[in-house]
């Protein structure tokens, strides 16, 4: 056999191989194309709004929850025993500091200690506040030591919260703080981290640490009492690749983003990182500029009727630490 026949079955064999290889991409990407998830992705993103992948800060919050409190009170006591002779003030009463608050007539025979005084003895503000409770009443009797006024200072407050024992490293004093209410739907009010607990508390099988924190600003509905939610900025991530917490779904154990190339979706395996309920970091997978589908959350719960499939939707906020 001459050496140019060799040549051209060499040549016939090389072009039956690159057509076999190009047969098998082909099938594998038409499979691949024609998987259902493929095949319903366009109609379960369909009308979904889509927004451009940016860069920016993502900050981690340490959340809590606990009481408003102002920022004094105080439970004021008799002096004296003796018959209450006069109440001059009821509950929710606004009072200035001094101010004479009841009287009693003092009564020797309650007490051998005092039976050499004689006349009244005065109750009065030790400051500016209001008035949250009276449990004395004028004609009855009061024993020294005795509750009998309770006075609040509400010209500030703070949130007095107690803390997962787990979070203790990443709190600390001065930090900023968010405080929102159960009762005041859409307040949230700035704070601050005023001290930490000296000693930890369990608490049902778990262990808390108190937390004090500053109510930076006012608002006229605040009540002493109310539930005070907090969340406290421990860490901030600056100007990172960043997406919608809703952008990003748990495909199998993976996660994912829908990504428009082309006018058409895809799915785009992600890596993520911090998230602060707002955003989520993006390690890779995405780049600044990138077209996705705003509610990948939607898309997936559609996605899941149309093709009959049950999936995991359970999103997994990922906190990563090492960062």
């Amino acid at each position: 056999m001459s050496n140019s026949s060799r040549g051209r079955r060499r040549a016939v064999w090389a072009l039956i191989a690159v057509a076999i290889a190009a047969l098998v991409i082909w099938g594998a990407a038409r499979g691949k194309n024609s998987s259902p998830i493929h095949t319903h992705l366009p109609a379960a993103t369909a009308g979904l709004a889509t927004v451009s992948v940016d860069r920016g800060d993502v900050r981690e919050y340490v959340s809590c929850a606990g009481s408003l409190m102002p920022i004094r009170m105080q439970v004021l006591v008799s002096d004296a025993s003796g018959k209450v002779a006069k109440v001059y003030v009821e509950e929710g009463a606004r009072v200035s500091r001094g101010a004479v608050l009841c009287e009693v007539q003092r009564t020797p025979a309650f007490d051998f200690a005092t039976q050499a005084q004689s006349g009244s003895a005065k109750l009065t503000a030790p400051f500016a506040g209001v008035i949250s409770s009276v449990t004395v009443q004028a004609g009855g009797y009061v024993g020294a030591g005795q509750p009998a006024i309770t006075i609040m200072d509400t010209s500030s407050y703070f949130a007095s919260v107690e803390i997962d024992e787990i979070d203790l490293s990443k709190v600390a004093p001065e930090m900023t703080a968010r405080v929102s209410f159960d009762a005041l739907a859409g307040v949230e009010l700035p704070g601050t981290v005023q001290s930490i607990g000296v000693a930890a508390l369990p608490r049902a099988g778990m262990v808390t640490i108190p937390v004090r924190v500053s109510v930076d600003e006012s608002h006229d509905l605040l009540k002493p009492g109310l539930t005070a939610n907090v969340r406290i900025l421990s860490h901030t991530v600056p100007d990172v690749v960043r997406i919608p917490v809703r952008s990003w779904i748990d495909m199998d154990g993976q996660p994912a983003a829908i990504r428009i190339t082309g006018g058409q979706p895809e799915l785009v395996p992600v890596e993520l990182g911090l998230s602060d309920g707002e955003h989520t970091h993006v390690l890779s997978g995405l780049s600044p500029g990138d077209e996705i589908v705003e509610d990948a959350v939607s898309a997936q719960a559609k996605l899941n009727r149309l093709t009959g499939q049950e999936r995991d939707m359970l999103l997994r906020v990922r906190h990563a630490d090492d960062q």
